[in-house]
């Protein structure tokens, strides 16, 4: 039987890490307290863990977690605060990285595009150029800069990955919530929710699976916060004039498009994802090099499915979603 896949893995790249070293202003990488961190915005980030750049560290770790295949997507800070021809730029080369990476392992690697949205029409092109040299998509973060996503000149980065027929995940960033969440580690646990939560949303009520039925979207963190105000969005969203957007119908039935990720730590928040986007449409994921392993495997062992709906999640969904062979 095919192997575990882990949808939501992070490779910062050696690209990215040596652009972010030479900035003095965030985004970048400095040294602190004998080691390094990056500050992905004023006075907000993380250390820079060994393991966000160590490759064969990373598959030591895959090993002893019993993970087949990892699906790398670049982290924050991406390219998103730099001047859109240096975003471009560096996107560029970003992904050259991982194209190489995952061609010395083929069987244990699969990347997706590092976009330069600040750009979209570079990034569309960005995604093509990408995926035709083995790419499996891309990555967009939660706002571009302080920017919403659902911009009419961004569509084109959608609509691009639809003709293609690849995914596109969702990830969070430097929340547009942060004046208000920059307190008790609030931005990772609840910013960076509301953003990714309320960008698939705007995504939604613009229209962009009435425009590209077939789009494949990866919303992560077992959904976000949607599963658990599902009920609440469509009441609200179909009583009030505008609310629907350019959409027509139950928000909760353009949300079960979606694809989603277990990672959360919370049992019944993966079954609550499951519930809204279905079974078919949930895969395993571990969030490293953020978290650690283990806990991702611990919430997903106490998730009330059945063995065929766990094997689904732990490799069949994701093979078949990111096309990666069985």
């Amino acid at each position: 039987m095919p192997g575990l896949v882990d949808t939501h893995f992070h490779y910062l790249t050696q690209t990215l890490t040596a652009v972010l070293e030479a900035r003095s202003e965030p985004p970048r990488v400095f040294s602190q307290n004998g080691g390094r961190a990056i500050e992905y915005g004023r006075a907000n980030g993380h250390d820079l863990y060994p393991e966000m750049l160590d490759l064969d560290a990373q598959l030591r770790d895959m090993d002893e977690a019993g993970i087949d295949l990892a699906v790398m997507s670049v982290q924050v800070p991406g390219v998103d605060w730099f001047e859109p021809a240096e975003g471009v730029a560096v996107a560029r080369d970003v992904n050259d990285e991982l194209v190489d990476v995952t061609r010395q392992t083929p069987d244990r690697r699969a990347a997706l595009a590092l976009l330069p949205m600040r750009a979209p029409e570079e990034a569309a092109s960005e995604l093509e150029r990408a995926v035709g040299a083995g790419l499996r998509g891309g990555i967009v973060f939660s706002n571009t800069a302080g920017r919403n996503i659902d911009v009419p000149e961004a569509r084109v980065v959608f609509d691009t990955a639809a003709k293609l027929g690849v995914p596109i995940m969702i990830h969070p960033t430097y929340p547009l919530s942060a004046k208000a969440t920059d307190a008790y580690a609030l931005i990772p646990t609840i910013g960076f929710l509301v953003d990714t939560s309320m960008a698939t949303l705007r995504l939604v009520f613009d229209g962009v699976y009435d425009r590209n039925p077939d789009l494949k979207l990866h919303l992560c963190h077992a959904g976000s916060l949607l599963p658990q105000v599902a009920g609440r969005l469509d009441y609200e969203s179909m009583r009030f004039p505008g609310g629907l957007g350019k959409t027509e119908g139950r928000p909760t039935d353009y949300l079960a498009n979606l694809y989603t990720d277990i990672v959360c730590l919370w049992p019944s928040a993966i079954e609550n994802a499951i519930a809204l986007v279905g079974p078919d449409h949930m895969m395993f994921g571990t969030d490293y090099s953020f978290w650690e392993m283990a806990p991702a495997f611990e919430a997903f062992s106490k998730v009330n499915v059945d063995d065929d709906v766990r094997a689904a999640i732990s490799s069949s969904n994701a093979r078949a979603f990111y096309e990666l062979g069985t």
